[in-house]
């Protein structure tokens, strides 16, 4: 008898563990839903949401350590930044049979902390700390996929020191990532009565990070580029059950469990253009390699049964999404902004799963910022996120994905004032 089962209560903690992995594997903070492809969140600021983060080419403040590292070669000021965003995300899955069932209601809240300073005229140096990936996933206790996920969450938090030195009209930075990356998942087993399993893990890793920026036309037309590495975080943790039968008690208690995954490397294009002396304009491209994500594999040391460990095939594809946004300087105090993104989902069709839902969507965006004279001021900036609709052909739960995002962004900060330039 026992050995009938057992094999079936080993799939279903495969399942947990995919969950697991599937959040763990991409540094994941809340909540992937709202933002650029896969799990990444590009909105690490006020300013660049109300941009819907097209500032590649332009970006001139503190954020520039997230957005590119030559930004922050301005000279010699101080600029410093503390900003949160609050991540409202809605999915929603319909099963073969039409049945529907949502996320519940979660507010994701991914802090982000900047400073930069010149030393001299040419040379800049910052630090900032943020969450450059994220997922929340709060499906119900008792839904169809609760074998699979039924809340997973993560922490990632990238610690990037950074230097920039400005050549004329070029500008080139160059930081350290410093990663930070903790879990927690939860989900249901269902064998003859119904236990529970949770996972926690952390881990560490590092990167890098370099961009450049041009003034092409000073005045009128600006070029820059950004590359982050990838980053492999090598996940180490424990997993608990509760409420197991006794005869699997052998297999399915409390153990280590293992497994590697790699961040993607993000490579972006921007080109801006001051149409109008108060206006600029800002076109990105933005590339993942998303690639890298073959598949989840997960190992259990002491798992003398050898029942647990697994691999379950994700083939994600490298894609690149598009951004456009502007910013319209009213007076020395207003600045208004607007913008758009058109980002494609990553996930193949028969490897999409409620653990990292995915699907193609459209980004509109809108902002606003105040500045004393002071030199303290305010960035607001809201993202409406789209999800379209999104069939899975996965064998363990078919049926299609929705959903939908709100993301509001503040930042408030200190800028030295130009004529108080040091």
């Amino acid at each position: 008898m026992t050995g009938g089962i057992l094999p079936r209560i080993a799939r279903a903690n495969v399942a947990l563990t995919v969950a697991f992995v599937g959040v763990v594997g991409f540094g994941l903070l809340p909540c992937r839903t709202a933002d650029a492809a896969g799990t990444a969140l590009d909105v690490q600021s006020g300013r660049a949401t109300g941009m819907a983060s097209a500032v590649t080419a332009m970006i001139d403040d503190s954020s520039a350590v997230f957005y590119n590292p030559a930004g922050i070669a301005q000279g010699k000021i101080v600029d410093v930044q503390v900003g949160d965003t609050l991540i409202i995300p809605t999915f929603t899955f319909t099963d073969t049979h039409g049945q529907s069932t949502s996320t519940r209601f979660s507010v994701s809240p991914p802090f982000q902390i900047y400073e930069s300073g010149g030393i001299t005229d040419q040379l800049s140096v910052g630090i900032g700390v943020f969450t450059p990936f994220g997922l929340t996933v709060p499906w119900p206790s008792e839904w169809a996929g609760k074998s699979i996920v039924t809340e997973a969450s993560l922490a990632t938090y990238d610690f990037n020191p950074t230097v920039a030195y400005r050549f004329g009209p070029l500008r080139i930075g160059a930081g350290l990532q410093l990663v930070r990356a903790t879990v927690d998942v939860k989900k249901a087993i269902v064998t003859s009565s119904e236990g529970s399993s949770e996972l926690g893990a952390d881990t560490w890793g590092k990167g890098f990070n370099i961009g450049a920026q041009l003034e092409a036309i000073p005045r009128y037309l600006s070029l820059g580029v950004h590359y982050r590495s990838a980053v492999t975080l090598d996940f180490t943790g424990r997993a608990h059950f509760g409420g197991i039968p006794v005869p699997f008690q052998a297999t399915l208690h409390d153990q280590l469990a293992k497994t590697s995954l790699i961040d993607p490397d993000i490579l972006q294009m921007g080109v801006a253009s001051h149409v109008l002396q108060n206006l600029v304009l800002d076109l990105d491209v933005v590339w993942y390699g998303w690639a890298k994500f073959h598949s989840i594999d997960i190992s259990f040391p002491n798992d003398a049964s050898g029942e647990l460990s697994s691999s379950e095939p994700k083939s994600w594809r490298n894609v690149a999404n598009v951004h456009l946004g502007g910013e319209l300087t009213v007076n020395e105090t207003w600045r208004l902004r607007a913008g758009a993104i058109y980002d494609p989902g990553p996930t193949p069709n028969n490897t999409l799963l409620p653990d990292v839902p995915d699907g193609d969507r459209v980004n509109l965006a809108a902002g606003a910022s105040y500045k004393h004279p002071s030199g303290f001021g305010v960035d607001l900036g809201y993202e409406l996120v789209v999800l379209f609709n999104r069939t899975s052909t996965a064998a363990q739960l078919p049926g299609s994905y929705t959903g939908d995002g709100h993301v509001i962004g503040i930042s408030v900060g200190y800028r030295t004032p130009k004529k108080n330039a040091l």
